[in-house]
């Protein structure tokens, strides 16, 4: 599946495994039970969707649109944290 809306949908019990959602756009979703698994999100937009205690971290989020609000509590890997540290605003010494 590429470029799937789903926008304002309530999305329960559902588990992405080995799914490819690229482009895809979560907007204002209440969720509830999802899984992604070795899922691949590339260029995927969160807007107004709490990804909190959502387990990203074997799946692909290469370019992302996401806030600092909406990815808080999401569980990601230390590849992925150098990615999204743009989020944060900051600059990073070269030493």
């Amino acid at each position: 599946m590429v470029y799937v809306n789903f926008a304002m949908a309530s999305i329960k019990n559902v588990l992405f495994k080995d799914t490819i959602l690229r482009n895809s756009n979560f907007q204002e979703n209440a969720i509830k039970n999802l899984v992604f698994k070795e899922a691949d999100l590339t260029q995927t937009q969160f807007f107004k969707t709490k990804l909190s205690n959502i387990d990203l971290s074997d799946s692909t989020i290469d370019g992302i649109a996401i806030s600092t609000e909406d990815i808080k509590g999401a569980i990601i890997n230390e590849f992925q944290a150098i990615d999204l540290i743009g989020l944060l605003e900051v600059k990073i010494a070269k030493r």
